[in-house]
């Protein structure tokens, strides 16, 4: 049986943040990552690149050596002013990597999908065919977005770690440490590999997890899922109800069990239908504080780090070009 809690002193305001706009779309700096997609995503940066040059649009093509230099200069395209949007070329890491840059700046972020997971993409409909989500690039409709923002826990001044997606920790982010030494099948077979080889090592994990500062947590529990989109892992619906404008996160807890009855339930991610079994539960929190000793906690598919980590919302913290509605 669900559990459906709202744990904010305030529910989220949807139309405050459901922000719409068009902007012109002259010139862009086109980041991309070659290794995304499993190697495929160099292809997919050089068909861009002629679509934009169809759509007379100029190209600026960051590529840096690392994630860090890639970042670097992504800021510099984020503050240089004839810039008039930093587009992604790859997966939903490149795009986390993004955010640290483009996070709050005003400045839109466009996406053109060449993951294996593409959730970013999923949620904001854009077309995984190269050419049409150029196209939508060139259009120039953004809409503004909540993020999430990570940071060690107790450490309000640290650095920020932005996201767009999911952040989650327990199995599934084991089932992240994983799918990231697999290098075939490609997409969601990969994580579903991932996932079944961790059900050898599988147990619930000691956990205190503390909602809006009021709420605590503290039973073992298998996997914890902040959601400020739906899905994570190539499209399972973990936070089915996640709405990335209502200023709120969904939260997914699968409470303790034995690998045989968590199993009977991961068969039921991809429809959203897991979060109404026994055992799983749901709440919706601004901030939430994850203590795991021993588990690394995850974001946009990338590796933030070892818990315990504190999560928060931002509301319209994020601009994104997408199709009209």
């Amino acid at each position: 049986m669900t559990a459906e809690k709202d744990t904010s002193d305030a529910a989220g305001t949807s139309a405050a943040q459901d922000k719409w706009g068009e902007t012109p779309i002259r010139r862009i700096a086109l980041l991309t990552n070659p290794a995304a997609g499993l190697g495929s995503a160099k292809a997919v940066g050089a068909k861009a690149r002629r679509r934009f040059a169809e759509l007379d649009i100029e190209v600026s093509s960051i590529e840096g050596d690392s994630g860090e230099a890639s970042q670097a200069l992504a800021a510099d395209a984020i503050a240089d002013p004839s810039i008039d949007a930093v587009v992604a070329c790859g997966g939903d890491g490149l795009i986390g990597l993004a955010l640290q840059a483009q996070a709050q700046s005003g400045k839109p972020l466009g996406i053109i999908p060449a993951g294996t997971g593409n959730d970013h993409a999923r949620e904001y409909r854009i077309p995984t065919d190269t050419k049409r989500a150029c196209d939508v690039i060139a259009k120039g409709f953004f809409t503004t977005t909540d993020l999430g923002v990570i940071r060690p826990a107790g450490e309000p001044d640290a650095d920020p770690y932005w996201f767009g997606t999911i952040a989650c920790a327990g199995f599934d982010s084991r089932v992240s440490d994983r799918t990231n030494t697999i290098t075939w099948p490609r997409g969601q077979m990969r994580y579903n590999l991932a996932i079944a080889l961790e059900f050898f090592n599988f147990h619930s994990i000691p956990a205190r997890i503390v909602l809006d500062h009021t709420t605590e947590l503290t039973e073992p529990l298998t996997l914890i899922a902040v959601g400020n989109t739906a899905t994570y892992g190539g499209g399972m619906r973990i936070c089915p109800d996640a709405d990335h404008h209502d200023g709120l996160f969904d939260v997914t807890v699968l409470e303790r069990m034995n690998r045989f009855r968590a199993a009977s339930k991961f068969g039921k991610i991809f429809t959203g239908s897991f979060v109404e079994e026994e055992g799983v539960s749901t709440y919706r929190a601004k901030h939430v504080r994850i203590e795991m000793e021993g588990v690394n906690g995850y974001a946009d598919g990338d590796r933030w780090g070892p818990l315990p980590m504190d999560v928060e919302v931002v509301p319209g913290a994020g601009r994104y070009l997408v199709p009209p509605p």
